[in-house]
């Protein structure tokens, strides 16, 4: 019981610390929060974390600096394995069609860890996406010119993520990714992770 809970406490310590590095540009302490081999995949991104940190160091650079809620709500740890569920909020600001928005996603984030000689790390980051919506940030700016039949195209999930990937160089979304209006996406996905936790 006690490993169990020491496990816990460093699993939900390891999941915070890895948002709060990408949200505060600390490039080195984020892909030290995962193994060499590991996969993150989100609405704008799929990869290791090297390719990621400097990825997110370019969005940084360029005013993307999105911020992230994260509250670990359960861990389960086989052996040197574990999985990790959290319940969390993606908060961007960034012009769209030239006018300043706020976009907020609500989620859950997800993760596979391994325990090795540098402790636990994350072996893979997830969004299980819920919804997420738009707003202009002054009121008065409320005629936004969308693509509206792109809008129509994407999953209501991650909807308005998806179109901000969409308006980036070069990046575009996976719209087979979980989220809740898929809930045979998030079955497989979450029976997936079991087979892998069982497997240690």
């Amino acid at each position: 019981m006690n490993d169990n809970a020491s496990a816990e406490r460093a699993i939900f310590e390891l999941v915070r610390l890895e948002r709060f590095a990408r949200d505060q540009g600390d490039w080195r302490r984020l892909v030290d929060s995962y193994w060499q081999d590991a996969t993150i995949t989100v609405t704008w991104f799929k990869g290791g974390p090297a390719d990621f940190a400097e990825e997110s160091r370019k969005l940084y650079e360029r005013g993307g600096r999105g911020k992230h809620t994260i509250d670990p709500i359960w861990a389960r740890v086989n052996g040197g394995r574990g999985l990790v569920e959290s319940v969390g909020q993606i908060l961007i600001r960034m012009p769209i069609a030239g006018i300043e928005c706020d976009i907020t996603s609500w989620c859950r984030f997800y993760s596979r860890v391994r325990l090795g000689p540098r402790g636990w790390r994350l072996q893979t980051f997830d969004g299980i996406y819920v919804k997420d919506r738009l707003d202009p940030v002054l009121l008065n700016q409320s005629k936004l010119e969308l693509d509206w039949a792109l809008l129509a195209q994407l999953r209501p999930s991650y909807r308005f993520l998806s179109y901000l990937a969409h308006t980036q160089p070069g990046h575009t979304t996976d719209q087979r990714l979980p989220g809740d209006d898929r809930p045979d996406l998030v079955r497989t996905f979450y029976s997936d992770a079991e087979d892998w936790l069982l497997a240690a």
